[in-house]
């Protein structure tokens, strides 16, 4: 039976193209799935005026054409363009549509157009020396997924400019590779990343010939998808727009998603390299394979917002498998398991926790305080709370990474403090968020609560150690299950408390994990100038190790981040409003398409004056998009787990740590990098006069 895939570009173009034409696809579809030489399809060859001989024209509606590549082995056709005719058959004349015989990718490319493209960029810039690519031979760069015909083309690339010009022509398997090797990688490792396999397994495909399409349906393939009929189709397109994350996966994100294990599993990743999206695929699969229909899966996350968004996608993503998935949030997670195994408590607010410090103060036996009443507090809230310490001699042997050092003698007194506060709260029947996790934990363990067949979770780079262990028992990570529990986070990314690695937990994931390094969110330009804030601190891996930013890179380029220095807010807003209302009037961005942090009242109000519609972002609330006008307002940690074509980053207030990078706290910076990232085009920070030494890299500061 033959089978026909879809090129991603079709599916990305589909509602442009007229009604008639859009409803004549899928009847297409429909008939070519029962037999591809039907009449009623109008399948014709092209030979005399195409330069591949595989290519085919089916008739459609108003003149239209959709351009089929027939097989030279096999049974599968691969609809890879619709246009008018004479547009269609314009594209498809020059281009080679083939299968790499190393890389098993399907590929479209022009020899002319590409070699073209290069000589017309600038033939008099300046080679780099010793450019990465320069040392690669012909075999090299066959074996990276480069086409025999266009080897030439990419020989003449010596510069990251050169790379950045054929980026438009290259197959995209092909393009990432090269695009690996000149952030650093070898060949190797550069081909796994884009071909999602692992570095010692990266052999050569078994093919007849560049027509020998036999196999592509079991291969990963970014850019095409199988196409089951009229139905599926019209899945696929739901909504009235395709949403590329719920059906095409890189490779690598692929294997992730149907990676089958004997044990916990993790996935990393900087920001915009699709751990989320991984996730949330591999949710699915997971519930299409439960054996049992009464089996439950977990998706948890740190934040309330992202697991609003996250349920809200795994419903488009898939609506029957979504039923057996449960969404929730850290702290509502705790809560259920609380008020399900009994407790009748409340957990406690941040105003009832300032009044329960105010009152352990007031208490003369408090004496000799160690620290100071602020550092102390932090003290609870990171190291005793979150770690679960139930004890004085617990306390005395806990590892407190991050926090300011102390001895034996210290630890005692500031103690005596941990146990006065902790005597109000059982007086008053309250439990801190951290206390709650605690007391779920126990529940669970002691049977009060039954844990789910599959777990998994987000944003773990801010859970707790008491967090972890919850989510290693409602997974039974110990009990020699399959798949029990994947984890997603990104050491960059933590801006809640210090690291605590998974294996403290008795989350083993050594063997079992994997980073993505392919950023699809952000330019490249941005995610540089994020790392930047991040410059010099070493990011850990989740568990004992240092994560790499080697070979990590974006897809594609933008301009380059704007910096200004402002004297006051007042300034500050004006020129925020300037450059909003320039993106929306000159450029043709959408309101919401543009978010500015933190919230700050007196922006809002500027913004308004100047008749620019705003919508501030709540908690526990989807962001409505296009349903909603108006620029996006919200604190930097509201707007984690989002993402805009334009960020902007009000930073002029003499505290803010975008004045004082240098001697800034992490998790200040680590929050500063989470804000830059949300940007996928364009990004404005506003900075203050205090500090003009130059702390960012790649971007020029205005006065």
């Amino acid at each position: 039976m033959a089978q026909l895939m879809m090129h991603a570009e079709v599916l990305k173009r589909f509602y442009k193209l007229p009604t008639k034409v859009q409803k004549k696809v899928p009847e297409l579809i429909e008939k070519f799935q029962k037999n591809p030489w039907d009449p009623t399809i109008g399948l014709h060859g092209l030979k005399e005026i195409m330069l591949d001989p595989k290519v085919r024209g089916a008739d459609l509606p108003d003149g239209y054409r959709a351009i089929v590549i027939a097989p030279e082995q096999g049974d599968t056709f691969l609809l890879v363009h619709v246009d008018s005719h004479d547009r269609a058959y314009a594209w498809a004349k020059n281009k080679r549509f083939e299968v790499h015989g190393i890389t098993g990718a399907f590929q479209i490319f022009d020899v002319q157009e590409t070699t073209q493209a290069l000589q017309d960029a600038n033939p008099a810039i300046a080679k780099v020396p010793d450019y990465p690519l320069s040392s690669l031979t012909d075999d090299d760069l066959f074996h990276a997924g480069v086409p025999k015909l266009l080897i030439p083309a990419v020989r003449q690339v010596n510069s990251d400019r050169d790379l950045d010009v054929l980026s438009e022509y290259l197959p995209s398997e092909c393009y990432e590779v090269l695009l690996g090797i000149v952030a650093g990688l070898s060949l190797d490792a550069a081909l796994a990343q884009a071909l999602g396999t692992d570095t010692d397994s990266n052999q050569p495909v078994t093919i007849a010939g560049p027509g020998d399409f036999s196999q592509l349906t079991q291969r990963p393939n970014r850019d095409l998808v199988v196409v089951e009929g009229e139905e599926a189709l019209k899945t696929m397109l739901e909504g009235g727009s395709l949403e590329e994350w719920r059906i095409f996966l890189h490779p690598k994100q692929k294997k992730i998603v149907e990676w089958r294990t004997n044990g916990p599993m993790s996935i990393t990743g900087a920001a915009g390299t699709g751990k989320t999206v991984a996730l949330m695929h591999r949710a699915v699969y997971l519930a299409k394979h439960l054996h049992n229909p009464k089996e439950r899966i977990l998706l948890t996350t740190f934040t309330t917002n992202l697991s609003v968004t996250i349920k809200s996608y795994l419903r488009r993503l898939d609506p029957i498998a979504a039923e057996h998935i449960e969404v929730t949030n850290l702290n509502q997670l705790a809560r259920t398991i609380c008020a399900r195994s009994g407790w009748k408590g409340r957990i406690v607010s941040p105003e009832e926790l300032n009044d329960l410090w105010e009152e352990v103060w007031e208490d003369p036996n408090i004496v000799n305080l160690p620290m100071s009443k602020a550092e102390l507090q932090k003290e609870f809230d990171l190291v005793i709370d979150a770690n679960g310490v139930d004890s004085e001699e617990a306390y005395l042997t806990t590892l407190r990474t991050g926090r300011p050092r102390m001895g034996r003698k210290e630890r005692r007194e500031a103690w005596k403090v941990f146990q006065a506060f902790r005597r109000l709260l059982l007086k008053r029947n309250l439990l801190t968020f951290e206390g709650a996790i605690h007391q779920a934990r126990f529940a669970v363990e002691q049977g009060n609560f039954p844990p789910f067949r599959h777990v998994l979770a987000d944003e773990v780079q801010d859970f707790s150690l008491e967090a972890l262990k919850l989510i290693a028992a409602l997974s039974q990570v110990n009990q020699g299950l399959s798949d029990p529990l994947c984890v997603a986070g990104d050491g960059h990314q933590r801006i809640y408390r210090t690291k605590v690695p998974l294996s403290l937990a008795g989350i083993h994931v050594t063997g079992r994990s994997r980073q993505l390094k392919v950023n699809y969110r952000t330019s490249e330009q941005i995610r540089l100038f994020a790392q930047s804030i991040l410059e010099g601190i070493a990011v850990d891996d989740l568990n004992n190790g240092q994560t790499t930013i080697v070979g990590d890179r974006s897809v594609f380029k933008g301009p380059q981040p704007e910096i200004v220095r402002c004297t006051d807010e007042k300034e500050e807003a004006k020129r925020i409003v300037n450059w909003v209302k320039q993106l929306i009037t000159e450029e043709g961005f959408a309101a919401y398409e543009i978010c500015i942090t933190p919230y700050k009242p007196a922006i809002r109000t500027a913004l308004e004056t100047e008749g620019v519609l705003t919508f501030e972002l709540k908690p526990r609330e989807e962001d409505p998009g296009p349903e909603e006008p108006g620029v996006r307002l919200g604190t930097m940690k509201r707007i984690k787990g989002l993402e805009f074509r334009a960020i902007v980053m009000g930073c002029t207030t003499e505290s803010d740590a975008m004045n004082h990078l240098a001697t800034a706290e992490l998790l200040e910076r680590c929050e500063r990098y989470v804000a830059a990232t949300r940007a996928r085009e364009r990004l404005l920070v506003c900075v203050g006069l205090y500090d003009k030494r130059q702390v960012l890299v790649g971007v020029t500061i205005k006065a």
